[in-house]
């Protein structure tokens, strides 16, 4: 089979350092921001018997300090601009992520370089993460239904060795014996520069990076590298069964897991296995799309580990089935397709292939699959290999992968209803051997900590090409993108006042609509229907070469013309968030009830849809489909048939209505919105912007740091502007136990008094500049993202150039502006808002008093 055409991309450019690093570069200039991932040759399968569970907890360590950045301020040079820091531990590796601005690519090398050079273990650090490994063991293993499922449970049908078998989570008892000294012995074993791999992607000059790669990493001492981890496995010569009981349930989960091809000697196999598992899900889907049974390569992804590797085919089962009956059914339809291959392969090829080029157009995914390649197989390149691999697999070597699996004997996991919560016995193992390391030695060097490096220059952002017209009523803007060979398409409905004071009618409209959409939707074609009570937003991904077709399924599929409708689904709707239900409560109120005036609420869905689709204000955005001359056309066909929109509605200001309670017993928390309609007139965009991230838009911001003071048991606030009917508003949005309402509406209100009696000054006014500008660079990691971000910045009646003319932008307002936006838009917000979830209704007043002068105790800070 055929592909589209490869995106411009350069081959990643290898190097190895004196000391054994491995460094893969990948320059991309059109981007602002970089992605840096460091990936370790050390798993889960390292671990020695009596140590399982150290590679994680070893994770969680690493970010807890280095000799140059101790006390958790690994962080900090990430967060102050708006970046992401990460880690993830695998079976056979573990890898340590940021994405920031290239102009602080030098400072995350440096970061990273210091932990590979000195890491610092106390024994404080160790406490701390020993409890947070343990309540993250305990969430996913425990505290869920079925928990453990499928894995860490199901290796322990599959394998029988203690390197592929074991629990990779641990026993945080267990885990507790390990000391600092241990956690040296872990690093001087497993982090050596020759056991790793360094790996850039994005917004950077490959020759200035071969510089500041040589500057950081260049003096670490070379280490041993350890020997490979001996996971031979033989297969199994009968079926193995794990079986596991929960109460509370009403069925059983099943998974079955088969042994893979090993990728580094099979590829071609390993794909084949790959294309039929996405077969067998796509073969078991309902009419809603819906999978009853899932197949995937991997416990944590494709081509994410080394030989042993597990496909695993998993099922929810009703509780009278017996799994046995499962199990036999599977491996029948194997059998048929070993002799009969499905004609669903090729459907699946497209799928598999257009969905890794959406995935890997994010500089975040590449920097961390190419690492993954390389450290797992040597080969970065293979990651824009895979496209054309996975489209060459056909029909034969689908059904050699069918009777491969027919003929194993599978590792099978079931964990059936019961009246006890029963789990596999951990075995006993000798206590691990003494440590050889020292901490204190570990985390020293003869030079002492060095200085963080400054910020390097600014990349600034380019919408080169970018198309900005109106069709038809229908805004559209275009932006060329080649990064893939996808075009990023979305198209945005306002609800109109028929469709914002009828909630439950739009929920019902769009469950018929995602039926239409179905239909129109192909492998490589993917649509997705969503409405947040303002718009409808229609999101979908196609190939350059077919935008026409896709517009056309779009528009036909949101058309209030032509086929009809159909009944409404005698089915429930999903049930709304409690921060969806506040906003459409407020949306009410503020639109007038909708028996207060005739035709407010349509007599039917079809009424309703007709209303949604005249409403004006439709916007299409389309990044990666061409020129925009290209888009442009192909937009004035599609959306020829499009009706003319209808007058706009428009809205009086809205009335004081003051704070109510929406309750929702059994939610177990509450959602607060406090908003106000922005001023018509007043301080400008950017001093607006600004004032935002002040008082409640970021890390430092005002509200943040009064919710630290609350500790972990506190509540999580953040400010934000967006529009509500036809009208800008401002708002704050928190999430509290219910027992802290009022600690929270106190501290809303006291911190928007604070704004007239203390306003920002110059540093803090600085500080939340530096951050939006770096922050908002994050629009052009990928495609994907940026199709997002015009999509919103348009809607809130911004220019779509905006995104590349904010830093100037932000540069230019003075701090008296950004004190005076803050205290227009954020001073009338404790009057106006919806409490929903866990609350008590005659608590609520429709007035709110006064703020008390309540202290806010210290604690351990929440946000970070």
């Amino acid at each position: 089979m055929t592909t589209a055409k490869e995106p411009h991309r350069s081959r990643p450019h290898r190097m190895t350092l004196a000391n054994g690093l491995t460094v893969i570069l990948e320059p991309d200039p059109r981007i602002p921001r970089v992605g840096i991932t460091v990936h370790y040759g050390v798993g889960f399968r390292s671990e020695p018997p009596g140590r399982e569970g150290f590679a994680h907890l070893f994770e969680h360590l690493m970010f807890q300090g280095s000799e140059s950045l101790p006390d958790g301020r690994f962080h900090d040079h990430v967060h102050r601009v708006g970046g992401v820091v990460n880690g993830t531990t695998h079976q056979d590796y573990t890898d340590y992520y940021q994405v920031v601005p290239s102009a602080s690519l030098e400072q995350a090398l440096f970061s990273e370089a210091d932990r590979m050079r000195a890491p610092r273990f106390t024994p404080r650090n160790l406490a701390e993460q020993l409890t947070a490994v343990g309540e993250e063991i305990h969430q996913a293993t425990v505290a869920r239904p079925y928990g453990g499922f499928p894995w860490p449970l199901l290796p322990r049908a599959v394998y029988r060795s203690f390197p592929n078998a074991h629990d990779g989570y641990g026993d945080v008892d267990r885990l507790r014996r390990i000391t600092v000294d241990d956690c040296a012995d872990f690093f001087q074993t497993h982090y050596a520069p020759g056991n790793a791999v360094l790996t850039l992607s994005g917004g950077f000059d490959p020759e200035q990076a071969v510089v500041l790669v040589e500057r950081h990493f260049g003096d670490i001492a070379p280490r041993p590298v350890p020997p490979a981890v001996d996971q031979a496995e033989p297969p199994l010569t009968e079926t193995r069964w794990t079986f596991c009981s929960e109460p509370g349930v009403s069925g059983t989960a099943l998974a079955i897991g088969h042994r893979l091809p090993d990728p580094g000697t099979d590829l071609e196999g390993y794909l084949a296995h790959l294309v039929l598992a996405r077969v067998l899900t796509d073969r078991h889907r309902d009419a809603s799309g819906r999978a009853a049974i899932t197949t995937s390569c991997g416990f944590f992804g494709t081509l994410d580990a080394r030989d042993p590797d597990t496909m695993i085919i998993s099922a929810a089962l009703p509780g009278g089935l017996d799994p046995r009956r499962m199990v036999d059914a599977v491996h029948d339809q194997l059998r048929r397709w070993a002799d009969e291959p499905d004609p669903g392969g090729a459907d699946a090829t497209r799928s598999l292939i257009a969905e890794h080029h959406t995935r890997y157009g994010d500089i975040c995914e590449r920097s961390r699959a190419l690492g993954r390649l390389e450290i797992l197989f040597g080969r970065a390149e293979l990651l824009d290999e895979l496209p054309d691999r996975i489209g060459r697999i056909g029909p034969e070597q689908v059904a050699t992968a069918a009777r491969s699996l027919a003929a194993a004997h599978p590792g099978v996991l079931a964990i059936r209803p019961g009246t006890q919560r029963l789990r596999p016995s951990v075995p006993t193992v000798p206590a691990a051997t003494a440590s050889r390391t020292s901490a204190e030695e570990v985390g020293r060097t003869p030079a002492g900590p060095r200085p963080l490096p400054p910020l390097g220059p600014v990349r600034t952002p380019r919408l080169d090409g970018l198309g900005d017209t109106t069709i038809g009523g229908v805004r559209v803007v275009a932006l060329p993108d080649d990064r893939t060979p996808l075009a990023h398409i979305r198209l945005r409905l306002p609800l109109g006042r028929s469709g914002w004071t009828d909630p439950g009618g739009v929920d019902a409209l769009l469950d018929l609509l995602r039926g239409r959409v179905r239909d129109g939707e192909t492998p490589d074609r993917s649509v997705s229907l969503t409405t947040d009570g303002q718009w409808i937003d229609a999101a979908c991904t196609a190939y350059r070469q077919e935008l026409g077709p896709a517009l056309a399924v779009l528009v036909a599929a949101l058309s209030a013309e032509g086929t009809p409708l159909g009944p409404p689904s005698p089915s429930p709707a999903a049930p709304r968030s409690l921060e969806r239900l506040a906003d459409d409560l407020i949306r009410t109120r503020w639109a007038g009830r909708p028996e207060e005036g005739a035709g407010t609420r349509p007599d039917s869905i079809e009424a309703l849809h007709r209303s949604i689709t005249r409403t004006p204000g439709g916007l299409l955005v389309v990044v990666g489909g061409g020129t925009a001359e290209t888009v442009f056309a192909t937009a004035r066909n599609a959306l020829s048939p499009w009706p003319a929109p209808s007058p706009a509605a428009t809205f009086p200001p809205p009335p004081p209505s003051g704070l109510f309670a929406l309750p929702r017993p059994g939610s177990g928390i509450v959602h607060a919105t406090l908003c106000a309609a922005e001023p018509t007139s007043g301080p400008g965009e950017a001093a607006r912007y600004l004032a935002t991230a002040v008082f409640g838009g970021y890390f430092r911001s005002r509200l943040a740091v009064r919710a630290t003071r609350r500790g972990e048991a506190g509540y999580v606030a953040s400010a934000g502007r967006d529009v509500l009917l036809d009208r800008s508003r401002a708002f704050v949005r928190a999430t509290v136990a219910p027992e802290l309402v009022d600690v929270l509406l106190n501290d809303v209100r006291l911190e928007a008094r604070r704004l007239s009696e203390e306003p920002p000054d110059e540093i803090e006014v600085d500080a939340a500049r530096s951050f939006c500008a770096a922050q908002m660079l994050s629009a052009f990691d990928s495609p994907s993202l940026t199709a997002d971000v015009l999509r919103a910045t348009v809607s809130a009646g911004r220019s779509p150039s905006w995104l590349a003319e904010l830093p100037d932008v932000l540069r230019d307002v003075t701090v008296a502006e950004v004190a005076a936006a803050g205290r227009e838009l954020f001073g009338p917000i404790p009057l106006e808002g919806v409490v929903a979830g866990e609350v008590d209704p005659a608590r609520f007043p429709a007035s709110v008093p006064e703020p008390s002068s309540v202290p806010a105790p210290q604690g351990v800070p929440l946000l970070r």
